[in-house]
């Protein structure tokens, strides 16, 4: 199996309002896969041809709390 490599590399702070950060995610070929929106609210997933599909949306709160359930 081979290793998949990626990487986000921030200079600087981001403010997280409304709008927020967007991470977009292609495969090797150049594919798009999907996108996570980060904003002052939570996180959403979504996936599918033009991005409309969502995967999940959530508060910071109940992430962490998902999270946490997984230790």
């Amino acid at each position: 199996m081979k290793k998949r490599m990626g990487f986000l590399k921030l200079h600087e702070e981001v403010i997280l309002d409304k709008v927020g950060l967007t991470v977009w995610a292609y495969n090797k070929q150049g594919k798009y896969v999907g996108r996570v929106e980060i904003n002052h609210a939570g996180l959403a997933a979504f996936t599918g041809l033009k991005g409309k599909k969502r995967l999940g949306n959530m508060s910071w709160e109940r992430l962490f709390q998902r999270l946490a359930k997984k230790q």
